[in-house]
């Protein structure tokens, strides 16, 4: 039987990290913690936060975040900025409220200028 390289699924890269995992890995360096040190400390299995880790394919809620940011020993303001690395489009909602300019299309236009989702109506009329 020839050998063959383990299947890759598409699209995948090796190097591929998000923003929100190098910023964990630097701080993870900085607090001289593991991987397996940042599981037990944040409450989550190490296997989500190996996933989180290597950009792969996982649903991150905020709960994630909080759990996460409790873990690296974060501020409010710091855990705010794995929110925005984890979810972009927040920071310009943020900007948003912030200005109180309450106007979803005003947002969206400068959501869809930076090629991030867009917010929407789930509500069916």
């Amino acid at each position: 039987m020839a050998y063959r390289k383990p299947k890759q699924s598409p699209g995948y890269k090796r190097n591929e990290q998000s923003a929100l995992a190098r910023q964990i890995q630097a701080d993870l360096q900085k607090l001289g913690m593991t991987q397996k040190e940042l599981a037990t400390a944040s409450g989550m299995p190490e296997a989500r936060v190996s996933r989180i880790l290597r950009s792969g394919k996982v649903r991150l809620t905020e709960q994630d975040i909080n759990q996460l940011a409790l873990g690296l020993r974060k501020t409010t303001a710091e855990r705010d900025n794995l929110r925005y690395l984890a979810w972009p489009e927040l920071y310009e909602i943020d900007k948003a409220l912030k200005r109180r300019d309450g106007c979803v299309f005003l947002v969206n236009c400068e959501l869809a200028e930076q090629g991030l989702p867009l917010l929407g109506s789930n509500f069916e009329e």
